[in-house]
């Protein structure tokens, strides 16, 4: 609507603005709420702010915004990124007993949600534990340094749809339901342009969501594009009350902050490349990695700490089913054969199977579909199924195998041409 000539807006979280001004919601007491103006290095406060036209004033919370949510009071002095990265770090360590690696992997997404809307894909983690309330412990301790941290006991994503302009939630879930449910639904909503269909209109917005893990047997669906987080404590934590969190956030909420406005156009367009990652894990790298575009051993760090995570997607996929038959294929290829069908290349998948002993076995029918999404041209003859191994052929399938790092290439086998021409899988 318009008054006198000026359009209004809805109250806002948060806001860019043309000229590169920024604006971020701050509260000032129990539920006040202010607009923080960040403009040429210089931070100012009002109650609402006008931009040519557009007229901006701040959501209130326990309205627009749900009471719990967390946000800064204002914005202060972090001295440095390292500083700042340490400080966090080392309350995990001290308040929950974390040790050092998980600790990071806690304040890499505690960075990443403060720039949810800049990177795709959105900063998802998964948090597990020996001890469900020494997890707890850690989820509330989460959120005090998360961006507009919202706990949930019962998460019901449609109840948050309608939340004000810029508002990018991290939603701190404990919800005891059937964890498989919880987990799609992340996973759907992790990469952008991607809406939920509601209401007839689709709607969408970026956010961040922590989960604890309560079923165990899940644990290989877990994307990796998401962070894993163990709370398994390696001292005895202190005890961690309403009042002691209340002050660890009234202390990091205002230098995270801070932290943004100053690196937040940095951040969305500079893209920091772990290249020697891959696939999902290269990505969540990357996500992370961006948040310190002037700190390039917290991105070495990054890597670093997602080398296993990143190796054991390798493993899985390279044991998985469509691996075990471009496997198959692969020694079809370097016996010198003209042509393979389908039940020979299921009779070597299977003989490889029974070597590594991984206990199951493929049917005919499931590795010719396979090998349909392969594209390598199957035809029929008196035989059934199969393919002619051109040379065309046998460069897609050595290209597809090395796309998987299928074990064929670490073991003790003679290179044929094609095998010298592929490029090297980093380590």
């Amino acid at each position: 609507m318009k008054v006198s000539g000026i359009s209004v807006f809805s109250p806002i979280a948060s806001a860019v603005l043309p000229n590169g001004d920024q604006l971020e919601l701050i509260r000032r007491g129990a539920n006040s709420t202010l607009l923080l103006r960040w403009s040429g290095g210089r931070v100012s406060t009002c109650r609402e702010f006008q931009f040519g036209r557009r007229r901006f004033t701040p959501a209130e919370i326990g309205e627009a915004l749900p009471s719990e949510i967390r946000v800064a009071t204002g914005a202060s002095d972090y001295k440095s990124t390292p500083h700042l990265f340490n400080s966090i770090a080392g309350v995990f360590q001290s308040m929950c007993g974390l040790e050092r690696n998980n600790a990071d992997m806690a304040t890499f997404f505690v960075f990443a949600t403060h720039f949810a809307e800049c990177r795709d894909p959105a900063p998802r983690a998964i948090v597990t534990g020996i001890d469900t309330w020494e997890v707890l412990q850690f989820l509330k301790l989460l959120g005090c340094f998360c961006r507009h941290a919202i706990a949930a006991t019962l998460f019901e994503p449609a109840g948050h749809w309608n939340l004000p302009a810029g508002c990018s939630p991290t939603f701190v879930i404990n919800d005891p339901r059937r964890f498989s449910a919880r987990l799609q639904f992340l996973d759907a909503t992790q990469r952008r342009g991607f809406g939920m269909a509601r209401s007839e209109r689709i709607v969408s917005g970026p956010f961040s969501a922590v989960i604890l893990e309560s079923d165990h047997e899940l644990g290989d669906t877990v994307p990796s594009t998401f962070c894993r987080i163990n709370a398994t404590p390696h001292i005895r934590p202190p005890l961690l009350d309403a009042k002691a969190l209340r002050k660890i956030a009234e202390a990091f909420q205002p230098q995270l902050l801070l932290y943004r406005l100053k690196n937040r156009s940095r951040v969305a367009s500079v893209t920091f490349d772990p290249s020697s990652l891959s696939g999902a894990t290269r990505a969540l790298a990357s996500v992370l990695g961006s948040c310190f575009p002037d700190c390039e051993e917290l991105q070495k760090r990054v890597a670093r700490l997602l080398e296993p995570q990143d190796e054991e997607r390798r493993l899985d996929h390279a044991r998985g089913e469509s691996a075990v038959v471009l496997e198959a294929l692969l020694i079809a290829c370097h016996e010198g054969q003209a042509s393979v069908h389908v039940g020979e290349i299921a009779e070597l998948a299977n003989g490889i199977l029974d070597v590594r002993g991984d206990g199951y076995r493929l049917e005919a029918r499931k590795v010719g579909s396979i090998l349909r999404s392969f594209s390598l041209g199957q035809r029929r003859d008196s035989r059934g199924y199969g393919f002619l191994l051109s040379t065309e052929c046998k460069r897609r399938i050595h290209q597809l195998a090395r796309a998987l790092d299928v074990p064929f290439f670490r073991g003790q086998i003679e290179k044929c041409d094609m095998c010298k021409d592929l490029p090297s899988i980093a380590p």
